[in-house]
């Protein structure tokens, strides 16, 4: 047998041991792949027409499936929605979950800022943040809004337990800080004047006066914005 020969022979094994996928495994990346397709088309609806006008219809045209082949992937537009608001969360750097409160709140904005005003999935969450906050929302897209408000009020609570933040209601503050960093989108310019970067840690600036513990703040003095007795964390 030939050295070329000989060669063939010993990588048919491992080639034959890692063989093609099965079909189930096959079957699965397919609809993987559908499925992140048909996300991208409804952030893509949603950043353009708003959640209420958005169609399941166009967003199926998008992906090339019919509205009833849609129905296989999702079962409605809050799930699509939810998906996104989900997928916002498991995204997050490291840095959110690790290091000191201060440091952990302002990776948290900064990739909230960044996200709301350079990615189509971002965009789609801004523009719809009051079907996302409203009382009358479906139960996932409540669910998938309260995992993304659990992540920084986790990080406040940190914070205000080691005393870098002020003991300030979390809820609210957390719609407070939301609100603040989502309206950026509406009035930030790429071609302005100034970058995003410095766009980010003004707006962070001005929200960290807020929360942060006296002596731990700028020359900018904190006052309280709640009345502790009448509005509960």
């Amino acid at each position: 047998m030939s050295e070329q020969a000989d060669a063939h022979a010993s990588e048919a094994p491992e080639y034959a041991a890692v063989g093609e996928p099965p079909a189930k495994r096959r079957r699965e990346l397919r609809q993987t792949r559908r499925r992140m397709e048909i996300l991208e088309a409804a952030a893509e609806e949603f950043a353009i027409r708003g959640y209420h006008d958005a169609s399941l219809q166009r967003i199926g045209d998008k992906v090339g499936l019919s509205k009833a082949s849609l129905y296989y992937y999702v079962s409605s537009k809050s799930d699509l929605l939810a998906e996104l608001l989900i997928a916002a969360v498991d995204s997050q750097p490291a840095e959110v979950s690790e290091g000191e409160p201060a440091e952990r709140l302002r990776e948290f904005m900064h990739t909230h800022v960044s996200r709301v005003c350079t990615t189509v999935e971002g965009q789609a969450l801004a523009d719809n943040s009051d079907v996302l906050m409203s009382k009358t929302a479906p139960a996932n897209l409540a669910a998938a809004r309260r995992r993304y408000e659990d992540v920084l009020a986790s990080i406040l609570r940190s914070g205000i337990a080691s005393g870098d933040f002020r003991d300030v209601p979390v809820r609210p503050v957390v719609k407070f800080i939301f609100a603040g960093l989502n309206s950026v989108r509406q009035w930030y310019q790429p071609s302005g004047e100034f970058p995003l970067e410095r766009v980010v840690d003004d707006v962070m600036g001005i929200l960290l006066t807020g929360v942060l513990a006296a002596g731990r703040s700028s020359s900018i003095e904190s006052t309280d914005l709640f009345d502790r007795t009448r509005t509960e964390k």
